[in-house]
């Protein structure tokens, strides 16, 4: 039987949500219909709700979710079952079921995976996977999309025991990319950023050192820090000028310098596309969310990664446009995470 979701909706003024009561359809064989516990807030959406894009749409990369119902082909997961949220699809074979919802402007449209920000969603199981029911699942909310990317630069990077890095921007990929490096073994790690409060925030996840400077001065500062050059340089990207780039100036010869960021829209794309042209930077491989978040959920049992101190800003569903200003005005200091109630 259909189930009743309450879903923030894009809707047609850019910049501002909607909150909407919606009836989702039965699974078709490969979905599930999840109860969502907690869901990311990244600066991808807010690339989303700030840049014209196919309305209406249900924002929402990341999440945790218990499974209420699935389809008669699901294998991934069963009822009950706590599961995390990830765009990054596990089964190229086949084809994407997407749910059709009607929303309440009368408008029928597939929607894209993985729109989270609700209190349910109907998914494609190949954007699913179970994850212990004993994980902080506000925490974990950032495994399927930030701290993922963040894991997937350190791997593509080849971070290893003893290695130097320096990361700038300390935003929410920004702070998985440092505990991603110290739990991969590097014992330098340098924080780049202008705000105080993220950099203490950096230094609680495993930065050694930290540097409250322009992009120039901190590149002069880390010259001195690290003579020969870095081994391993992340820009983590949230804000898409091609100006004052690190690039790789204070990188080591056959060092790695990558801009790590996950755009929201092709407009934003292309933005970090050319920001990697101008610097010359590499990008991340694309996660594999199979192999990749067992070890994330391996480092967060081993205390190697530190999701409490990552999530620094809580809001509910009713605070959705509060908490995406707060985020595109800086004033959210690490990753902020939407803390669902469920309908009953």
């Amino acid at each position: 039987m259909p189930t009743t979701a309450r879903v923030v909706v894009l809707e047609g003024d850019f910049g501002v949500c909607a909150i909407q009561e919606l009836e989702l359809p039965d699974p078709r064989p490969h979905q599930a219909v999840l109860e969502i516990y907690a869901a990311g807030i990244e600066h991808g959406q807010i690339h989303q709700i700030e840049e014209s894009q196919t309305l209406p749409l249900i924002p929402g990369r990341e999440g945790t979710a218990r499974v209420l119902a699935v389809g008669s082909e699901v294998t991934r997961c069963k009822v009950d079952d706590v599961v995390l949220i990830t765009p990054w699809g596990t089964d190229a074979s086949r084809e994407v079921e997407l749910p059709v919802v009607e929303f309440d402007d009368g408008t029928e449209t597939e929607v894209s995976p993985a729109g989270a920000w609700g209190t349910n969603l109907i998914l494609d199981e190949q954007f699913i996977l179970p994850i212990p029911n004993l994980l902080d699942k506000e925490g974990a909310a950032i495994l399927g999309n930030t701290a993922l990317f963040a894991f997937s630069a350190v791997r593509t990077a080849g971070v290893g025991e003893g290695d130097s890095v320096a990361v700038f921007g300390c935003a929410g990929v920004g702070l998985s990319t440092i505990a991603a490096a110290v739990a991969a073994g590097a014992t330098t790690v340098i924080a780049v950023a202008r705000e105080d409060e993220r950099l203490e925030v950096a230094r609680s996840v495993g930065a050694t050192e930290t540097l409250s400077l322009s992009s120039t001065a901190a590149m002069e500062r880390i010259a001195e820090l690290v003579p020969l050059g870095v081994d391993h340089l992340f820009d983590c990207v949230y804000e898409f000028e091609t100006s004052s780039r690190p690039g790789q100036e204070t990188v080591r010869d056959a060092g790695t310098a990558m801009a790590v960021g996950s755009p929201g829209t092709e407009e934003r794309q292309e933005q970090l596309d050319a920001i990697v042209a101008s610097s010359g930077y590499v990008l991340p491989d694309p996660p594999i969310a199979e192999r990749d978040i067992p070890i994330l959920l391996q480092w967060l049992g081993d205390g190697r990664l530190p999701l409490s101190d990552i999530v620094t800003f809580r809001c509910t569903i009713e605070q959705v446009n509060e908490a995406t200003q707060m985020l595109e005005s800086g004033d959210v200091v690490g990753q902020a995470v939407m803390v669902v109630e469920p309908l009953r």
